[in-house]
């Protein structure tokens, strides 16, 4: 039986209303890009889809099961109780890019700009129709963001007079950008880091290819948003972040792993991993500037100030771009502490 990791307080919340018997029929899951808000309703939406609900049900024996027929029928995108909006691919050959590409495809680039209203649309089947295998029938829309005007429209139009046992969980990086029509209907579930404990099970289960000096630096550098942490990994960061951070405790007085950055960061899909370590970089320096104190972290803060201002000036596909990215592990290289205080 696959368990959710992390988000108990969330669980608790849901399943409380669930055995109340006063479930709303809109949910909207909030919080930063990358902390499990999809996982978490796509886990729910199963388990309700599933149809064994007991009476009563303790977050530590709440878990679905891949090998169901609720499990299969999601799995191959034929569940007729089930619907998962998201962004289409721009063409036909983008759709077939993600789907060769897998988790490691860079999408952004190939999806559309917004979810339209034709894929709202869609959906009346589904509420002209009952449920075929339990209770419920779930929409899950990742994320009710990206909701293009007329298709927010349409959605808020089942949400005022929603079908019976119908659950709509609205995936929101970024609520307050929701129709407030929107937000007046639903009940909102906001969800908040994952401690590092629960990051290192994740990575853990997920990328166990990881050693576990890469894996303590993804938790440390991703703070508490596993779909960070593991799109890092997918890009092939852990190796070069656990590098970061040696700079940052031991220095680099010989500029050895300066050049093995310089040097991993080069040639094919260079650019995407040096714009994604670059983005990085400020966040490394800053969670070492609230470890210091006194001076030393007078110094780290202007250290964090350049580097900032190197990251903002840097151009993707630029010449120079092996210099940024060496002066950056300099600055990161002066934060290790002196000698005699190893």
């Amino acid at each position: 039986m696959a368990e959710l990791i992390g988000h108990s307080a969330q669980t608790a919340q849901f399943l409380n209303v669930l055995h109340a018997g006063k479930l709303p029929h809109g949910w909207i899951l909030a919080g930063p890009k990358g902390l499990g808000k999809a996982s978490f309703a796509k886990q729910i939406g199963q388990y309700l889809l599933e149809g064994q609900m007991p009476d009563r049900l303790d977050i530590g024996e709440f878990a679905i099961n891949p090998a169901s027929q609720a499990g299969h029928l999601i799995a191959a995108g034929a569940h007729p109780d089930w619907r998962l909006i998201e962004r289409l691919a721009k063409t036909d050959k983008d759709a077939k890019a993600l789907e060769s590409a897998g988790s490691a495809g860079d999408s952004e680039q190939l999806l559309k700009r917004n979810i339209a209203i034709d894929q709202i649309r869609a959906l009346q089947p589904l509420f002209n129709s009952r449920s075929s295998f339990s209770r419920f029938r779930v929409v899950i829309i990742d994320a009710a963001d990206d909701l293009e005007g007329p298709a927010a429209n349409a959605l808020l139009k089942n949400l005022e007079e929603p079908p019976s046992d119908c659950l709509f969980f609205l995936i929101s990086h970024v609520p307050d950008r929701l129709l407030p029509t929107i937000r007046s209907r639903c009940r909102l579930l906001r969800f908040d880091p994952l401690s590092d404990q629960d990051m290192t099970e994740i990575l853990s289960l997920k990328r166990p290819d990881l050693t576990a000096v890469e894996r303590d630096a993804l938790i440390a550098v991703t703070q508490g948003s596993p779909g960070r942490a593991l799109g890092y990994a997918e890009a092939g960061l852990a190796e070069l972040v656990a590098k970061a951070r040696t700079l940052m405790q031991r220095g680099d007085a010989d500029m050895a792993i300066r050049l093995e950055l310089v040097g991993q960061l080069s040639g094919k899909n260079g650019v995407k991993r040096q714009r994604a370590f670059l983005d990085i970089v400020p966040g490394l320096i800053s969670r070492e500037v609230k470890a210091l104190s006194g001076e030393r972290q007078s110094k780290a803060i202007q250290i964090w100030e350049d580097a900032c201002r190197l990251v903002g000036n840097a151009q993707p596909k630029s010449l120079d771009m092996p210099s940024v990215i060496f002066a950056l592990g300099g600055l990161m290289a002066s934060l290790a502490p002196p000698k005699d205080y190893r």
